[in-house]
């Protein structure tokens, strides 16, 4: 069983959130989510956001599963699309064939709640845009192109978002992934 436990302190910032959950929380949806997942660790850090019933994000063992692809795909210069809590940063730092990593997220507040405190180095460069409609400063290109942008709250089904971000980036790179498929 794997996990990247990440250490984000609580706090609020518009309408995101960062939690401490334990298998006790009293939250309906994150009591379904462990049981949805099968999750068997007690401590997690959890990203959330208002109007949304599902955390965002959360250090568990699913997550770390639903992005295999990127485990098994990262290489070279890699976009990220969407911050989270940081948890794949550790990951591609210690990748020797990653030399940098490009994030996208779109929230200043999920910025200031997580970027100060992820795992990051000098290969990292954050840019405050939406990862739908980014578009790369002319010539550059990725080995590597990660989507995990989706949510629950967006007006495209999850089929057309990889639709959209397939076509968008497909100049960029011919390694594209998503969260969740392999």
């Amino acid at each position: 069983m794997t996990r990247i436990e990440v250490n984000i302190p609580e706090g609020i910032s518009g309408n995101y959130m960062i939690r401490h959950y334990t298998r006790e929380t009293e939250s309906r949806y994150w009591k379904m989510y462990l049981e949805m997942k099968n999750e068997i660790h007690d401590n997690h850090t959890v990203l959330i956001k208002d109007g949304c019933r599902m955390p965002i994000m959360q250090d568990s063992e699913a997550e770390y599963n639903e992005h295999q692809w990127l485990w098994d795909n990262a290489t070279g210069d890699v976009l990220i699309g969407g911050l989270g809590i940081g948890m794949i940063h550790q990951a591609l730092i210690d990748n020797p064939n990653v030399t940098s990593v490009t994030v996208v997220e779109l929230e200043q507040d999920v910025v200031d709640l997580v970027w100060d405190h992820c795992a990051k180095d000098d290969s990292f460069t954050l840019v405050v845009a939406d990862f739908e409609t980014w578009s790369p400063p002319e010539g550059s290109s990725f080995d590597t192109v990660w989507g995990d942008t989706w949510l629950v709250d967006n007006s495209l089904t999850m089929k057309d978002y990889r639709t959209l971000i397939t076509n968008k980036y497909s100049e960029y790179t011919t390694n594209i992934g998503f969260w969740g498929h392999s």
